[in-house]
């Protein structure tokens, strides 16, 4: 569950979620369009199962592609992400760590060494990463998603909605920040506002769907289980809606202590 869930948690075009996402909504930005566009042809196949999820496929492309220039930080960035994606966190940071290499000021590269880094539940060094990319372009969406969540996930929840806000000025529609902010809001006690905006994305035609594990956590949160669990009925097996529920009545135990509980949320 964890890997699916970080790898929601940075969509740049989905929900945030808890499990709210399928795996095969997931996926990263295959990078900046200067970057696409210098790709060799052997990237460009690569780039396109990637996109097609043969990430087996992709990353022997990529290998290929990087034989052929072993100076191409997109055949690189292309490796190491495949790798995340294939589970091979190892061989994702050697190929990742090569990239930055070859073009440090890529913002691309760094967002996916936080990503990386948020895999492994280390948030606070992913900040670091997701600073580096916003220093280059302060604008980056997936550097702010990023950073925000690494927040979340060391329960500073306030610092998060701070990012999102200004996030959300230069992208106020985009359906990830609001639902990003929204469960920062709940898992920081303001459970009513953040339910208000999470009811707002439900109608959403196309994503509506992936925000209602997210809305079963708040439901839990503040006493009502029973809600949580239509919510989540027609979207799971009973028996993952009994693991899920009981998962969230152990993060409400330390949320009604006052205890921090981001880091029983994303990891």
């Amino acid at each position: 569950m964890r890997s699916t869930v970080l790898r929601m948690l940075l969509a740049t075009g989905l929900c945030l979620g808890l499990a709210a996402c399928g795996a095969s909504q997931g996926g990263f930005n295959l990078g900046s369009q200067s970057a696409s566009a210098k790709a060799s042809g052997t990237e460009a196949v690569a780039d396109a199962a990637f996109l097609g999820e043969t990430y087996d496929k992709a990353a022997q492309l990529y290998e290929k592609a990087a034989l052929e220039d072993p100076k191409s930080a997109h055949a690189y960035l292309g490796l190491g992400r495949s790798y995340i994606e294939m589970g091979q966190l190892g061989r994702a940071e050697f190929a990742l760590q090569r990239a930055n290499t070859l073009d440090k000021r890529n913002p691309d590269v760094l967002n996916e060494l936080g990503n990386l880094r948020l895999r492994r539940l280390h948030p606070a060094e992913a900040i670091t990463f997701y600073d580096r990319a916003l220093r280059i372009d302060r604008h980056n969406l997936s550097a702010l998603t990023g950073k925000a969540v690494a927040l979340d996930f060391l329960s500073r929840h306030g610092e998060a909605q701070e990012v999102y806000r200004q996030a959300l000025q230069y992208y106020p529609s985009n359906f990830v920040l609001l639902s990003n902010y929204a469960l920062s809001q709940v898992l920081s006690g303001q459970i009513g506002t953040g339910m208000a905006t999470m009811e707002e994305l439900l109608r959403d035609p196309e994503n509506g769907a992936s925000v209602r594990s997210n809305m079963a956590l708040a439901y839990v949160l503040d006493g009502r289980r029973q809600d949580a669990y239509a919510m989540l009925l027609g979207t799971m097996s009973e028996a993952d809606i009994r693991a899920t529920l009981h998962r969230y009545d152990e993060i409400r135990k330390q949320f009604k202590a006052g205890k921090p509980i981001g880091y029983m949320v994303f990891s």
